[in-house]
């Protein structure tokens, strides 16, 4: 029969692998193939990207590799503030774009200038953004702390009291 430490100790365990897989599949995976990724914060680019999603965006360093259709991330470094939305014309003398939100009836009421251009989005996962968004709160990192440290401590227990049982 399985003592109930030993339950604690598997249930901890999946708990901080799954969390563990979730942290590197959205953070760290990515970006070693080259992504950025935003988490939506609207619903102007449904029902294409939805509200909550997490996307990834293949950055893009030429002007002429945009074009109409794409859907692009635009982050304005100033005002620290991106938004994603789709291309439906581009200047060439200017080195713009006219986008517009797919979930929006007209578009947007200023060009975008292509320097402020991330990258075009490649994949969008509905819901992860809501998860990556958690952890840039202080309480969740917090909450995720104390699992592992618990995880941590249990294990240890459990190491102990069975060399004490082996070793006496």
């Amino acid at each position: 029969m399985t003592s109930p430490k030993k339950k604690i100790s598997a249930m901890l365990t999946a708990i901080v692998l799954f969390f563990s897989l979730v942290l590197i599949g959205i953070v760290w995976f990515p970006s070693v193939l080259g992504y950025k990724t935003f988490a939506i914060k609207t619903g102007s680019m449904e029902p294409t990207i939805k509200e909550g999603s997490m996307v990834y965006v293949e950055p893009c360093s030429n002007f002429e590799d945009y074009e109409v259709g794409d859907i692009v991330t635009f982050t304005d470094k100033v005002q620290k503030k991106s938004f994603t939305h789709r291309i439906v014309s581009v200047d060439s003398v200017d080195r713009q774009f006219e986008t517009k939100g797919d979930a929006n009836e007209i578009e947007d009421l200023e060009p975008t200038s292509a320097a402020l251009a991330v990258g075009k989005v490649r994949i969008s996962v509905p819901y992860l953004g809501y998860v990556a968004e958690a952890f840039k709160h202080t309480a969740v990192k917090i909450i995720v702390a104390v699992v592992y440290l618990a995880w941590a401590a249990v294990e240890i227990e459990l190491f102990l009291a069975e060399r004490k049982r082996k070793y006496g």
